[in-house]
């Protein structure tokens, strides 16, 4: 899978410009502010209907303009698609190849794209939400299933919340609580099966980026225990949301449940928040994001695009020739650098270099 060419219009600092993208390594070269990252992003919504850096859509149109668009045209196994999403001021419109999508999960992952940037330092410090917020949607890129539980447990949620906010008869309650069993369960299954495959190459990649012989392990702290039984499950979500009953009644919320869940990383069993400097941190998150990659491509049987923004800035000259020598010949990178020398260990005959000025 890759991008062949990417057109946006009135996208941050954007007004009307076309990339041509090569299938293969793509440098994304210019000075700090100038729409590097901006680049990336257009890609990154297109992959998951959202941006990376905030939540707030408008963001993305540029100053005193009505709209945005981002049109991409991305080449896959099955063929050619041509993707469109239209920001504007009460939201966005999709639609793949000229056919307007109504629902995201019908749009997302038609790009798969992963992404490293720096704001995702905060990964382990954040709250949990945003930890949540990374593997739902590395998961529903892969998953329509998942999409589909996780759309349907928060409308429930959603009902549930809203009557404990106005009413407290138990019996009542239990209807809305009932409502939210099975999704859960699917959805503690899913998460379960793919924190077991990212465990499956996390140490690899560290150690490979490290130079190092470490252990890394990504653990899913979920509110009850995963069991081939659903019977077992339903009985121990049962038990766990009679037991919080009352406190739910006195705060008026849901207080427990797949979206108060959390994951942690730990290196040589150390929890990484706590013990790991920024550099060691780093490279969790880089091996994080190249098991994500191969993960993708055993699950689809291509490989996704690698977005990589401002990697090598903190990385010496012996970790960035690991890096690259760990990207796979077949995959489209695109990587943002302000300095042609932070990458000299690629041929420059296997490299498209776009300059970038003041968004052009």
């Amino acid at each position: 899978m890759y991008i062949e060419s990417l057109k946006l219009k009135r996208f941050r600092n954007y007004s009307n410009q076309m990339f041509e993208l090569k299938n293969g390594m793509n440098l994304i070269l210019g000075d700090n502010g100038i729409g590097k990252t901006n680049l990336l992003e257009s890609i990154y919504l297109l992959s998951t209907t959202r941006s990376h850096r905030n939540d707030d859509e408008k963001d993305m149109i540029s100053f005193n303009e009505e709209f945005a668009s981002v049109e991409g045209i991305v080449v896959n196994k099955n063929g050619r698609d041509k993707l469109d999403i239209i920001l504007h001021k009460k939201g966005k419109t999709l639609s793949v190849n000229n056919i307007l999508v109504k629902k995201n999960s019908q749009f997302i992952g038609k790009i798969n794209a992963v992404l490293f940037s720096p704001s995702e330092m905060n990964l382990f410090d954040d709250s949990p939400r945003e930890r949540r917020r990374l593997i739902d949607m590395e998961i529903g890129k892969l998953s329509t299933s998942y999409m589909n539980n996780l759309s349907n447990y928060l409308k429930c949620l959603k009902e549930r919340n809203a009557y404990l906010k106005q009413g407290n008869d138990k019996t009542v309650l239990e209807t809305y609580t009932e409502m939210i069993y099975k999704p859960q369960i699917n959805i503690i299954r899913e998460r379960s099966a793919f924190i077991n495959s990212l465990n499956l190459y996390l140490t690899y990649f560290y150690n490979e980026i490290s130079g190092s012989d470490n252990e890394l392990k990504m653990v899913y702290q979920s509110f009850i225990e995963e069991t081939k039984d659903e019977k077992i499950m339903l009985d121990q979500i049962d038990k766990t949301y009679e037991r919080m009953m009352e406190r739910d009644i006195l705060l008026k919320q849901t207080n427990i449940g797949i979206h108060r869940e959390d994951y942690q990383f730990y290196l040589n069993k150390l929890d990484v928040s706590k013990y790991c400097s920024q550099g060691q941190k780093r490279m969790v998150i880089l091996a994080l994001k190249l098991s994500l990659v191969q993960i993708i491509y055993q699950i689809k049987r291509e490989y996704p695009i690698l977005l990589l923004d401002d990697v090598f800035s903190e990385l010496d000259s012996n970790h960035r020739s690991c890096l690259l020598r760990l990207l796979p010949n077949s995959i489209q990178t695109i990587i943002t650098t302000t300095d042609l020398r932070e990458v000299n260990s690629i041929r420059p005959q296997d490299v498209n270099i776009i300059n970038i000025k003041k968004g052009e």
